[in-house]
């Protein structure tokens, strides 16, 4: 089975929100402010480390709330065009992402995303699996684009 390119930050198992989706891994302060990625140096919020901040894994599904598709960039990693997507998660905190190559941009504001993994060409040119997001009814099977 192909590699997770930054396991760090997800897992391949989905929560029981979301058993279908990987989970993105993240950390809960006492005050219930989550910080993804994961980070230990400190509570955004109140500042609370060490113990005070608690791994949880968010179930993946969210909002979007905004989207960009990238036409150059320094890098050759990832090809263009690719689509950078914001989504407020269901679990609270808002983050970025890329699109599944699989969806077509753009989708409306608003239609609900969850996590998939895709094979991609790592910079060494290695096939890994990467989180990216994808429509929840294309997810799902049914083909529909919201």
């Amino acid at each position: 089975m192909t590699t997770l390119r930054n396991q760090g930050f997800y897992a391949e198992e989905g929560t029981a929100a979301l058993l279908t989706s990987p989970a993105l891994r993240a950390v809960k302060s006492s005050s219930g402010h989550i910080s993804f990625p994961p980070q230990h140096y400190g509570c955004q919020l109140t500042g609370d480390t060490g113990e005070s901040l608690v791994e949880v894994l968010l179930s993946g599904r969210g909002r979007l709330h905004a989207q960009s598709t990238v036409h150059m960039h320094s890098r050759p990693v990832p090809p263009v065009p690719f689509t950078v997507v914001e989504v407020v998660l269901d679990d609270g905190p808002l983050v970025r992402g890329l699109l599944a190559t699989a969806q077509t941009a753009p989708l409306k504001h608003g239609a609900t995303l969850v996590t998939c993994l895709e094979e991609v060409q790592n910079e060494a040119g290695e096939t890994v699996r990467d989180l990216r997001f994808i429509a929840e009814d294309k997810a799902n099977g049914n083909g529909e684009e919201n």
